[in-house]
């Protein structure tokens, strides 16, 4: 990775610091995804909820036979808000889904036999 600094225009869908603040006394956790486009030097910004286990419900039954549809239910499913290349571009979007999916796994729980 260089250290040239990033100049990217950042489009968030005029998302605020506020809107974000009030997304998370709803949600409790927000989570930002930026897809950075280099060749239109744009950074896509998105807001997303954490997935509640109806959706997860959802992924998981569709991850069994389309893991692109699993995804995009975990992404239409969580999005708060932000650019709307995110949800129109299909590359865009791809990345997106693919950063959402790095929110599982995340958490190992342990089990101890007492």
């Amino acid at each position: 990775m260089n250290n040239k600094e990033n100049t990217n225009k950042v489009i968030n869908g005029g998302v605020s610091a506020e809107m974000i603040q009030a997304w998370k006394n709803q949600h409790g956790r927000v989570s930002e995804i930026v897809i950075p486009d280099d060749e239109t030097k744009e950074d896509h910004v998105g807001y997303f909820r954490r997935p509640d286990m109806k959706t997860m419900h959802a992924v998981s039954a569709l991850s069994k036979t389309n893991e692109v549809k699993a995804s995009e239910v975990i992404f239409d499913n969580c999005w708060l808000g932000g650019s709307e290349a995110l949800k129109t571009d299909a590359l865009y979007k791809m990345a997106a889904m693919q950063a959402l999916g790095s929110l599982f796994g995340r958490y190992l729980g342990t089990l101890k036999n007492l």
